[in-house]
């Protein structure tokens, strides 16, 4: 994958701005340097708002260390450690860049091929937070794109990014996510292990004492997507809206480990016997699957 590391533009403009910078300072010392691959994802002006509401001060404070050539280095082993594992080269680019904490990490899919965006200044300085992110990433790299992951439901491996995520099956979303979670781990070492599926320690206690709800929540989604594919793998992002309320990703907790026990099941834990098979296969096990034993 070509990396593009806009990390030292970043850290030059943060050492200038001493105070928020005005537009047009930021789009032409900043923004218009990545522009040209980020303007999918937000453009000079959204993200300069961003700018403009948060503490200034503290947020300059924080990100003033950031050593753009070792953060680059972290994830080509990243991406080494991934590449070996799989036995693949992935194809696709790495953004490395400051996204002003409006994202961490995101693989953008597009017919076959992905941008990795990676806004570094949100979670470098939080333990294996960072490790553990980039490898997720890559991870859905190396899976998406395999074709049979896609003709086994009947879709274009070559579809466009929206067409992906207006056809995205809940199961495979279901599974990608967990697999991501469950291949960072086998990678990341970490005590941290709430950071595996994107959640935060103080919420645990909480995710924990409600599992029921996820197992109910999640296998009703399944359900509704095998009947005319009516489930909607976005409404489990919305899992806040629940009674009782669930902490944001908590459905990356649920497939994460539900991920662990197919990897186990199915063979005997190794993660690149199954990172090209089809996810309609394993509909079955996930309604089988229960947190709350």
């Amino acid at each position: 994958m070509k990396i593009h590391n806009f990390l030292p533009e970043f850290t030059d403009c943060m050492k200038r701005w001493k105070k928020v910078p005005s537009l047009t300072e930021f789009l032409e010392q900043y923004y218009n340097h990545l522009a040209p691959l980020t303007d999918m994802i937000f453009d000079g002006p959204e993200l300069y708002e961003v700018l403009t509401e948060f503490n200034w001060d503290r947020y300059r404070a924080g990100v003033l260390d950031l050593n753009p050539d070792k953060e680059y280095k972290r994830v080509l082993a990243h991406l080494k450690s991934v590449e070996e594992l799989f036995g693949q080269t992935l194809q696709g680019e790495i953004v490395l860049f400051g996204s002003f904490e409006t994202i961490d990490g995101y693989a953008r899919f597009e017919k076959g091929s992905h941008r990795v965006f990676l806004g570094v200044d949100e979670s470098y300085n939080q333990g294996d937070y960072l490790d553990i992110l980039m490898t997720h990433e890559l991870t859905h790299v190396a899976r998406e794109s395999q074709p049979e992951v896609w003709t086994g439901f009947g879709l274009n491996p070559e579809m466009t990014h929206d067409e992906f995520t207006e056809c995205l099956p809940v199961i495979e979303h279901i599974f990608s996510e967990g697999f991501s979670c469950a291949v960072s781990e086998i990678l990341v070492p970490s005590k941290e292990t709430w950071n595996y599926a994107y959640q935060k320690k103080d919420n645990m206690p909480y995710l924990l004492e409600h599992i029921e709800t996820l197992d109910n929540r999640i296998h009703l989604e399944l359900r509704r997507d095998q009947k005319n594919n009516g489930g909607d793998y976005s409404s489990l992002y919305r899992v806040s809206q629940l009674m009782p309320a669930m902490p944001p990703y908590s459905h990356y907790y649920w497939a994460w480990q539900w991920t662990k026990q197919l990897l186990k099941d199915r063979v005997g834990g190794d993660p690149k016997k199954l990172v090209a098979i089809c996810a309609k296969d394993f509909v079955e096990h996930a309604l089988a699957f229960n947190l709350k034993q």
